[in-house]
């Protein structure tokens, strides 16, 4: 990934960071690339929040390809929430 896109993709996350944090989320931000951990509770496991490479959408769930537009960071935190809620893992609850 070029310089540019790389940083591109770091600030939709942290925008999504923001925004999770507000909803209670536990949040990581990756420091070897472009990506996020979040988790309902410390002891739950790590859900992985990447931008696709086409750059339009964040993606969380490789199985089934949960994603949601880069352009709705709160929408998309909700989404992410929410997953984690149905997954047993209620954001900040723990």
């Amino acid at each position: 990934m070029n310089a540019p896109q790389s940083e591109r993709n770091l600030g939709l996350l942290v925008e999504l960071c923001r925004e999770l944090a507000k909803l209670g989320v536990k949040v990581g931000l990756s420091d070897a690339r472009p990506a996020l951990s979040v988790r309902g509770g410390l002891v739950d496991r790590k859900t992985w929040i990447e931008v696709d490479p086409s750059g339009e959408s964040f993606v969380w769930r490789r199985d089934d390809r949960a994603c949601h537009s880069v352009d709705d960071p709160a929408g998309a935190a909700r989404a992410i929430a929410e997953y984690l809620e149905a997954r047993g893992a209620g954001p900040g609850e723990r």
